[in-house]
């Protein structure tokens, strides 16, 4: 295992990663819908009509 800050553990990158997406998805479901624009793409997450949410990623302009 070699040395280093904590930024550079793939482990912990992708756990904070996780949350971030598990908050908004929460968010998301308890607010009616969320629209996140990141390096220009745009995830938006909404209620479904069946249920559930809707996930759907489109590239920004």
């Amino acid at each position: 295992m070699s040395k280093g800050t904590l930024l550079y553990n793939n482990w912990l990158l992708g756990g904070v990663a996780t949350l971030i997406l598990l908050a908004i998805v929460a968010i998301a479901s308890l607010h009616g819908g969320m629209a996140v624009e990141m390096g220009g793409l745009e995830m938006t997450l909404a209620p479904h009509e069946n249920g559930g949410l809707q996930l759907s990623f489109v590239r920004a302009a």
